[in-house]
């Protein structure tokens, strides 16, 4: 599964002429934005499953008409109701698609707290610890019981979320069933209106074919095996990598660690829940 959006102007940038008139000119501005949310397998794209709707910001990235409560939704109403038994959802690491069931105490929580996870958790300390011993076990523990939400709902469905490498969108088909779609609308698109674009998206999205879901997932299983020849090659490269640091880096080095903790407790406190929009 993924989202992707496109713009009412969405169209190619150049055509063939024989000068013998100006053609269509594209308008300057982008104009309306919709976004598409859609899940399919190598046997097409799942039934029903498909969400388009209206940007409701202005921002420029399209991720923030996404949060996790019209994500959850979605995965309820659209997608987990016709999902094959046993389906494995392939996902990115888009924040609202990682929100954390039951997230670890910071440093900055109450003592309590940071007791109390301990505790439900059968982890051992002695009842004379500061807080900032106490966190150090909450540190060393915590990846073990790292969990998630949508993880959890697929769960009680018999479903399984498996998460992509950041940064790898070639490890997920969908990625290229977009881009037939965005071809498709980009070489019909001459009215410019947000409502004929969808109409050409969801034209293209009920063309696609089996066979054509089939060569995108073997492509991305290709991609995978590439990446699996090339670990051996890659640790060699790493191996030769060394990181000389300056005489007197030691105080700094103090300060560097103390703001990445601080930076890894910020990610994990936002839950992903960006400004979007009131219901799909």
């Amino acid at each position: 599964m993924d989202e992707t959006y496109i713009h009412s102007s969405h169209t190619k940038g150049h055509a063939w002429g024989d000068g013998t008139n100006a053609g269509l000119l594209a308008p300057v501005s982008k104009g309306q934005r919709v976004i598409i949310v859609h899940a399919g397998n190598e046997n097409g794209f799942i039934p029903n499953a498909l969400l388009m709707f209206k940007s409701g910001t202005k921002s420029g990235d399209y991720h923030h008409d996404m949060n996790f409560d019209n994500y959850e939704r979605w995965l309820k109403t659209k997608l987990i109701p016709n999902l094959p038994p046993n389906s494995v959802l392939v996902v990115d690491n888009a924040a609202y698609h990682n929100v954390q069931l039951n997230p670890a105490p910071t440093s900055s929580s109450r003592k309590s707290a940071m007791i109390d996870w301990l505790s439900d958790r059968s982890i051992p300390f002695s009842d004379g610890m500061c807080k900032p011993e106490l966190y150090s076990l909450i540190k060393l523990r915590k990846p073990r019981f790292k969990t998630f939400k949508i993880d959890a709902l697929l769960s009680e469905h018999g479903h399984s979320a498996l998460r992509l490498p950041p940064y790898h969108p070639d490890l997920n088909p969908i990625e290229l069933i977009w881009g037939l779609v965005k071809e498709y609308v980009a070489r019909k698109n001459v009215s410019f209106r947000l409502d004929d674009a969808m109409k050409l998206a969801e034209e293209k999205f009920s063309s696609i074919t089996k066979e054509e879901w089939t060569s995108r997932c073997n492509k991305s299983r290709q991609c995978e095996q590439n990446y699996l020849r090339l670990e051996p090659v890659l640790d060699d490269i790493s191996e030769q990598i060394t990181v000389n640091l300056q005489d007197g880096s030691d105080t700094n080095s103090c300060s560097s660690s103390e703001e990445n903790e601080r930076e890894e407790e910020d990610a994990e406190e936002d839950d992903g829940e960006l400004s979007g929009i009131e219901a799909l």
